[in-house]
């Protein structure tokens, strides 16, 4: 059976209220202050937003830290798989 594959994928990418959007959503998750409720909604909002399944891995899982546009940048490059 031969494989085939598709058309190359692209970056996804924000436009510039949605990227604003993003990064303060990030801003807000890492905030130290914030209680639990109120990040786990901004994690679910946020990967929704970049169409990433575990932002939370890239915000605080990942060493060296990645600043806040890496993050954003990483998440993008995220294709899902579509069986």
């Amino acid at each position: 059976m031969q494989v085939t594959e598709g058309p190359p994928q692209q970056n996804r990418s924000l436009d510039d209220a949605e990227r604003r959007r993003a990064m303060e959503m990030i801003r807000r998750v890492r905030d130290p202050q914030i209680p639990d409720e109120a990040a786990s909604a901004l994690l679910d909002d946020l990967s929704k937003l970049l169409v990433y399944p575990r932002v939370s891995d890239l915000l605080f899982w990942r060493t060296p830290e990645l600043t806040d546009e890496e993050v954003i940048a990483e998440a993008l490059q995220y294709h899902p798989f579509v069986g």
